[in-house]
């Protein structure tokens, strides 16, 4: 597998490490992201740490992170593939300037469940922006460009960083002092901050400026801000890395916590990525909520996470068994429409409507036995609950 069975289509971003472009994948039409990293410029121990980590972030599966299809290298570069989202939530940005504080929470909903999956993993972001969150199909965040910055040497990273602009680096980092899981969670509450009020807590043209504005000017909320939404920020922006909102009390805060609506729609989600024979959002979930509390401790408690070169890999999430059958995604899509919210997000959800009608438009060209029949059961009583 190379690069010749994909067609490269058009360049549509440049970033720290390369380029990407929009893609296809031969055989199959699917639409694909190939970013580019070249070798140039960087030592046989960045490249050694570079394949070890493309290794670890080929085994990540989460609904909020794009996931990695295929990588590859040539003597000149390396390529990998991953999920191709249309959106910036930096374009965004530019556009609306500023989103109601409603779909705010959806956004900061997802944004958590993909920082919990990542952390619980042992895999810090460090480059947390509106630039590295991409807007998917049906509104789905998707976090992305993360683990690749991670995989050079330190000094890389700190002379990268200084030279940006560190808009959204927690003071720690701006400070080249030792940091850990929590520098995302200040980044996190940074951009939940801009989307809401329309710029940064800190913002100055003058770099020097807004790092010393990070490290010692406090944050200053809108009236016009929820109890909760400030309560969470509050948490998120403390400039005290160990006294900052953190896993697992931090899933519990009313403002991120997800209720039953956001859980039916993310099962439903997750049936109709089985269906389709894509379970990233499948397995992540299932190891994301079974993940006991005492283990996520023991997990975070270490700056070994923080550590660009530790041999901690994630535990494997995928089994090719696992993957539901498909009178098991049926149940599941059946289970979530019995009642009235979950009967209207499948009706707005064209993917859940392609899950129940596929079965009935190829039925004359399966063999009708049993579990044909029970398929086809399944799918009439779904659609009676329409």
């Amino acid at each position: 597998m190379g690069v010749e069975n994909y067609h490269v289509i058009e360049m549509v971003g440049e970033g720290s490490f390369g380029k990407v472009f929009k893609g296809r994948r031969k055989g199959t039409g699917q639409t694909v992201a190939m970013k580019f990293i070249l070798k140039h410029g960087k030592s046989e121990k960045d490249i050694q740490n570079l394949r070890q980590e493309i290794e670890i972030l080929r085994k990540l599966k989460h609904e909020n992170i794009i996931g990695m299809l295929d990588a590859f290298e040539s003597p000149e570069e390396f390529c990998v593939v991953t999920e191709f989202a249309q959106g910036e939530l930096f374009e965004i940005l530019e556009d609306d300037k500023c989103l109601p504080e409603k779909q705010v929470q959806a956004i900061a909903k997802q944004l958590v469940r993909a920082l919990y999956y990542l952390h619980s993993n042992r895999i810090i972001h460090r480059d947390m922006k509106p630039q590295n969150i991409l807007i998917g199909a049906g509104c789905v965040v998707k976090l992305c460009d993360f683990g690749f910055a991670r995989a050079m040497s330190a000094n890389t990273v700190v002379l990268r960083s200084i030279k940006g602009t560190p808009l959204y680096m927690a003071p720690e980092l701006v400070r080249e002092q030792p940091y850990n899981h929590t520098a995302d969670l200040w980044s996190l509450g940074v951009i939940l901050y801009e989307l809401f009020v329309g710029q940064p807590p800190f913002y100055t043209n003058s770099v020097y400026a807004l790092v010393r504005h990070i490290v010692k000017d406090p944050v200053k909320y809108p009236d016009n801000m929820s109890a909760n939404f400030k309560s969470f920020l509050q948490g998120l922006l403390n400039k005290v890395p160990q006294n900052r909102l953190t896993w697992p009390s931090l899933l519990e805060h009313p403002f991120v916590k997800e209720n039953s609506e956001d859980i039916e729609a993310r099962e439903l989600r997750a049936a109709n990525a089985a269906a389709s024979g894509c379970d990233a959002a499948w397995q992540g979930e299932r190891n994301l909520t079974t993940l006991p509390n005492k283990d996520l401790k023991r997990n975070l408690k270490s700056e070994t996470l923080s550590s660009p070169h530790s041999n901690n890999a994630p535990a494997q999430h995928t089994d090719s068994s696992a993957r539901p059958s498909e009178c098991e995604v049926l149940d599941k899509v059946e289970n979530i429409t019995c009642n009235a919210n979950g009967a209207n997000l499948a009706i707005q959800n064209g993917d859940s409507l392609s899950t129940v009608l596929f079965p009935l438009k190829s039925w004359r060209a399966k063999t009708q036995g049993a579990c044909g029949y029970n398929i086809l059961n399944l799918c009439l009583r779904i659609l009676n609950t329409q």
